[in-house]
């Protein structure tokens, strides 16, 4: 199955010519971003709508399923991280073993010619498409020679400063000299490290989670005095390891500072829980049931604890109260 996609009703034109950028565009970072910034160079230069072309599911699913990496966003947040940055049209690839078995001709031919009539393409330039990764970019400048259509290999996008060190420490066998190209994988060893600061740099944005907030067993607010949040998360997304973190929760078009917990609550159900992000909005009395929330993550605070009674338990979670109650100002200071 084949979708297009319209980001956004104000910026509809007729698609009989476009300019396409190719990805599976995880995360939408700061390298996604400047193909994304080409494409619409290029796109408002010769008077025709871009488009992302994307695919879904993850193409490793498929293709290598024990390799699957885990997501940085859920396909909805894609396409609205997509649709932020000004892209028109998303052209949406269901990715099956027919697609995955689809030589990378017949792509160009079918998908960027035929359906999207193509007058440019933007793509990194290591980019490979089709059956067995043969395509790359001298074969797309090939075809687009005899089928007018033009290619743009950009750069790599690489990390500076900070980001580039603490980049080279999570990447084993890194020269510290070389540069280090800003990527997905990349990214989630952030997640993952909880160096949010520098995961905020590669994705100019702090990372973040949508879900519907769901019911819990409501001890946090009976029994412990700081009423959570428990939002729901789809499977295959990364997660960062268990523990505290300082945050935000966006509800409609507002965010407030947030304690956030990822973790199975070991103080009450051991080694059996289940695996929650719970999270304790400051200064905050409405009701979220049911509600669609995001949590965003900009600090790591402590790591789970499992704690001998609930009055050793509040008096912690008091102390993660003031510390994200200490951040969120500084961030606001630094905004």
């Amino acid at each position: 199955m084949i979708v297009l996609i319209l980001l956004t009703p104000a910026r509809q034109r007729p698609l009989v010519a476009s300019v396409a950028t190719i990805g599976t565009f995880d995360g939408v970072h700061v390298g996604h971003r400047s193909l994304f910034s080409r494409a619409i160079e290029l796109g408002q230069k010769l008077g025709v709508p871009t488009v992302a072309v994307t695919f879904h599911p993850h193409p490793a699913s498929v293709i290598r399923p024990e390799k699957t990496p885990l997501l940085l966003n859920s396909f909805e947040e894609r396409l609205s991280l997509i649709d932020e940055v000004g892209i028109d049209y998303c052209y949406l690839v269901e990715f099956d073993a027919a697609r995955a078995g689809e030589i990378a001709q017949d792509f160009v031919r079918g998908t960027l010619v035929s359906d999207l009539g193509v007058k440019a393409v933007v793509v990194g330039p290591d980019f490979r498409f089709g059956k067995n990764r043969i395509g790359d970019v001298n074969l797309l400048k090939s075809m687009g020679e005899t089928m007018a259509f033009e290619v743009y290999a950009d750069p790599f996008v690489v990390a500076q400063g900070r980001c580039a060190a603490v980049a080279r420490r999570l990447l084993p066998g890194t020269d510290e000299n070389s540069d280090v190209v800003i990527s997905s994988t990349l990214i989630r060893k952030m997640i993952l490290g909880g160096q949010f600061d520098v995961a905020r740099q590669c994705l100019d944005r702090d990372f973040f989670i949508s879900g519907l907030v769901v019911s819990g067993d409501g001890r946090g607010g009976s029994e412990l005095g700081y009423p959570t949040a428990n939002v729901n998360f789809q499977e295959g997304r990364i997660l960062p390891d268990d523990g505290v973190y300082a945050g935000w929760l966006r509800f409609g078009a507002e965010s407030y500072p947030s304690a956030i917990s990822i973790g199975t609550r070991p103080t009450f159900y051991g080694d059996r829980g289940q695996r929650l992000i719970e999270a304790f909005v400051l200064d905050f009395n409405e009701d979220l049931y049911g509600r669609d929330v995001t949590v965003g993550f900009t600090e790591f605070i402590r790591p789970q604890l499992a704690f001998s009674s609930s009055t050793e338990l509040v008096e912690q979670i008091a102390s993660d109260v003031e510390r994200v109650r200490e951040i969120s100002r500084r961030h606001l200071e630094i905004t």
